[in-house]
């Protein structure tokens, strides 16, 4: 990479990291390109040399979020023992792959990311869903599971954690304490029961 590329990449990470302050600083998705630039010790005109507008820049932020995200659950899977083809270890080792994560600082983010605007909720839809079907993929991969078998899992399991995301953030308002930590491992805890159990009648 030359000289000129190099600083192009470097203050376009150095715009991503200032977003990603800015919104883990106000709880919200809101600051003026006048604040990312100072933010990111940059000029004005530098931002829109990358982006073409600040949503530009959330979008962008969110995807390399949940990207990085996608790359930390499977580092935190693989050093789980394998499920060798097994559904019912592949269930175990992804849900304790989830509650090694610190998966209530990522749900704050995202939360004050989106701040209830329509149109990134649905672009970030449609991220989340890649990023769903990206780790099908590469857990069908290194488990042995049948494809279908996963696909079902991830789904149901990405789609819980929305559910525990929001019962989550009217509980405590998206705080990071101890009390509000407990109160996610309480409800995490809870949904994976529910999924293990099933709805069957007892025997």
């Amino acid at each position: 990479m030359d000289r000129r590329a190099e600083l192009k990449a470097r203050h376009r990470e150095a715009i991503l990291d200032a977003a990603d302050s800015l919104i883990l600083d106000r709880g919200k998705a809101r600051f003026s390109v006048d604040e990312l630039a100072e933010r990111a010790d940059i000029a004005r005109r530098t931002v829109f040399n990358h982006f073409s507008s600040l949503d530009d820049v959330i979008m962008t932020s969110c995807t390399r979020t949940l990207n990085r995200a996608v790359d930390e659950f499977l580092t935190v899977a693989s050093v789980t023992p394998s499920s060798h083809g097994s559904r019912v270890h592949l269930f175990d080792e992804v849900t304790t792959a989830m509650k090694a994560m610190d998966l209530p600082g990522l749900v704050s983010y995202f939360f004050g990311l989106l701040d209830g605007d329509d149109t990134r909720t649905q672009n970030a839809d449609g991220v989340f869903l890649r990023s769903t079907e990206d780790l099908t993929v590469e857990l069908a991969r290194r488990s042995g599971v049948d494809e279908f078998e996963v696909s079902i899992l991830v789904s149901t399991l990405m789609n819980g954690i929305a559910v525990v995301a929001r019962h989550w953030m009217i509980q405590s308002g998206g705080t990071l304490d101890l009390a509000s930590r407990s109160l996610w491992d309480s409800v995490l805890d809870r949904f994976i029961a529910i999924v293990r159990d099933g709805y069957s009648a007892p025997s």
